[in-house]
Parts: structure tokens; C-alpha cells; sequence
């Protein structure tokens, strides 16, 4: 079939008419629509539509080497002199990279962050490890040594789920139990909030952060494993959860609907509000800050966390960030933090 080009009429601002010739079928000339936006090729394929072309993009799998925001277990315990040595030999290592498969991850003053992309997760894999024993190496240093809890620099995602309470159980079961319905039925078994397996441990920043505000609100998808972590370690039930997508969703295809609430319904809309979630740049946790003051009134009180911030306007963004396994009050360490070396400098700091 040929496709010919758009026409300039606009249905919406997502969908533009389009004519379809099938050469086959003695010219036969078919109306349709083209878009690029998922859930407006949804509705239309529900209301009939038969899909004629298709374009896909794929992101190629990554590899963090080392994040200072969020460090690995084999940084436990090291001191933040030999973190940063080590953080500069594999910045240099990693910045010499000349190979068309695999490529240093770049952005915008995401100082933390060393990361690399390619076509096969595995061979990023064993490229990593192959750096930081070359790193360790140039240091001097034995990976093995086992840290006290004050030394945990970072919180990993490694306490299975059928390994917390019951209650964690519970709740996870109930959250699933409500969002399979956002949801498409052929995706239940691959999408990634319906199948965690993985938590986030125990650590001591999480008692910290039950004490800042009675209601949590963590963000969708990568919020459920964090908040999961956060009951198993607390106890605290007063958890919330909403949905802010701002690009590049890998999960966007599995999704009948967007949700756009807060689950569960908070039984009163009193009290201040704390939201959490993983920060680049610090957007999404503006827009949720924004999402509860329209909900709940501009008078409730709402303050940030940014976990693991990647860019000095995330930290700066926040009321409060966790790097490195430490809980800062921003407004305390901003006066002293330098814009290209706060990354740095974070390392070194004491937190609250």
C-alpha cells in the first residue's frame, strides 16, 4: 500500500488525516489517521481503526558505572577521598571510550553520573566490571571489606518483596489489585509495577524521612519499589502513590489509561505532604507538588525529597535530597555548594 502524504488538516494536535491507497485492490483509496501518540492510536484501534504502519524506536540498554548520588556496595565504607579518586579514574577511563557499539551517556549537567549505553546489556556489563577493577587496582585497593551501617553510601534494590512483612505484602497486593486496571490485560505478566520482585533495603535515612511530614507520596513506576522498601523498613502506612510521566515512558505501551489520581484516597486531605522520587532534573517533583496543592488546596503544606539527584538544579529544587546514603536540608548546604563541583563537594559533607 502507498501512503500519501499528510494532509495539512489537523484533527487534534496529535493526529493529522492521511489518504491510503492499496494498489492491489484496484487503487482502492481509504481514509485514515496518523498520529504518533499512543493513546490516541488506542481509542482509534477500539473504535475500528486497523494499523497499517508501524516505526519503532528502541532505546539501547545502559550501564551506570558509578553514581555518586547513589553509590554501589563495593564503595561501602571507603573513605570520600578514595570515592572521589576512584569516581575521577573512571570518568577519565570512560571518557576515552572510541567505539561505535558503546558510548559515554552525556547530558546536562548530570555531574554524578558516569554511564555508558550500547546495543547488548551484557557486554556493557562486563565492561563495567572490567573498569572498576581497573580502577581499584590503581588505587590500591581490596574491594572486600565488609562496612558498618554508618558507612552504607547507597540504597540498592535488593531485599526481595516476599522477604518483607506481611503487611508490605499486603499493601503491594492491594496496590495491584487497583492499577491492573490502568493497565492492558496482555501486559499484566511483563508490567514492571505488577511483577516487583525487588525492593529497596533497609537503611537508616528512611526512619529520617518518616519524621519530616505525616503523608509520603512516591511516584510511579519507579516510586512502588522505593515505597515498598519504605513500609518494610518503617512501619509507617501513610503512603501514597500517583502517576507523573514526562518522557521517554518505556511503560507508556502497556498502559490502557493514564492514571492521574492519588491512590489510596487519603481519608483527609489535612496534614503536610512529603513527595519522593528519583531526581533529574527535579520536574516530576514539581508537577506532583503541583498535582497535591490543586488537589488538596493551596494552603496544605508540601515538601520535596530528591533521591539521588543528578544535577545541581535537582538538589537546588528540593526541600530536602538524599545523596551518597546522607539526607541533606537543602536551604542549610546550598550557600556552600559550588555549581561544578557540588557533586563533589557532597561527598565530603555530614548530613542532618
Amino acid at each position: 500500500m502507498n501512503h500519501a502524504n499528510p494532509a495539512p488538516y489537523s484533527l487534534n494536535q496529535r493526529t493529522n488525516s492521511i489518504t491510503i491507497i492499496s494498489e492491489h485492490h484496484g487503487w482502492r483509496t481509504l481514509s485514515g489517521v496518523q498520529t504518533s501518540d499512543y493513546y490516541t492510536y488506542r481509542n482509534a484501534i477500539l473504535n475500528g481503526c486497523h494499523l497499517q504502519r508501524a516505526c519503532f524506536d528502541l532505546r539501547h540498554p545502559e550501564e551506570m558505572i558509578c553514581d555518586l548520588s547513589n553509590l554501589e556496595q563495593i564503595y561501602n565504607g571507603m573513605s570520600g577521598e578514595n570515592i572521589v579518586r576512584v569516581w575521577n579514574y573512571l570518568n577519565s577511563s570512560t571518557s576515552k571510550i572510541n567505539s561505535r557499539e558503546v558510548r559515554r551517556i552525556k547530558g546536562d549537567g548530570l555531574s554524578p553520573e558516569i554511564a555508558i549505553s550500547g546495543p547488548s546489556k551484557s557486554f556493557l556489563g562486563n565492561l563495567k566490571n572490567s573498569l572498576i577493577s581497573e580502577a581499584f587496582a590503581h588505587l590500591h585497593r581490596d574491594v572486600s571489606r565488609a562496612p558498618t551501617r554508618e558507612d552504607i553510601r547507597g540504597i540498592t534494590k535488593s531485599r526481595l518483596l516476599i522477604n518483607t512483612s506481611n503487611e508490605t505484602m499486603e499493601f503491594h497486593n492491594k496496590f495491584c489489585a487497583f492499577y491492573s486496571k490502568y493497565i492492558s490485560h496482555e501486559h499484566w505478566d511483563s508490567s514492571f509495577a505488577l511483577n516487583t520482585r525487588y525492593v529497596y533495603e533497609d537503611h537508616p535515612i528512611w526512619s529520617k524521612i518518616e519524621k519530616i511530614a505525616k503523608n509520603k507520596l512516591f511516584l510511579l513506576s519507579a516510586g512502588l519499589p522505593l515505597a515498598l522498601g519504605y513500609l518494610a523498613a518503617t512501619g509507617d502506612h501513610n503512603i501514597f502513590f500517583s502517576e507523573v510521566h514526562r518522557q521517554n515512558d518505556s511503560s507508556l505501551l502497556s498502559r490502557d489509561d493514564a492514571f492521574q489520581d492519588v491512590f489510596p484516597t487519603p481519608t483527609s486531605s489535612n496534614g503536610p505532604w512529603l513527595i519522593i522520587d528519583k531526581a533529574y532534573t527535579g520536574g516530576s517533583l514539581r508537577q506532583a507538588a503541583n498535582m497535591i496543592r490543586k488537589k488538596f488546596g493551596y494552603n496544605v503544606e508540601v515538601k520535596t525529597v530528591a533521591l539521588f539527584p543528578k544535577s545541581f538544579s535537582a538538589f537546588m529544587s528540593a526541600d530536602y535530597a538524599v545523596y551518597a546514603g546522607k539526607l541533606f536540608e537543602v536551604k542549610s548546604y546550598a550557600p556552600r555548594l559550588d555549581r561544578d563541583h557540588w557533586h563533589i563537594q557532597l561527598i565530603m559533607e555530614q548530613s542532618i
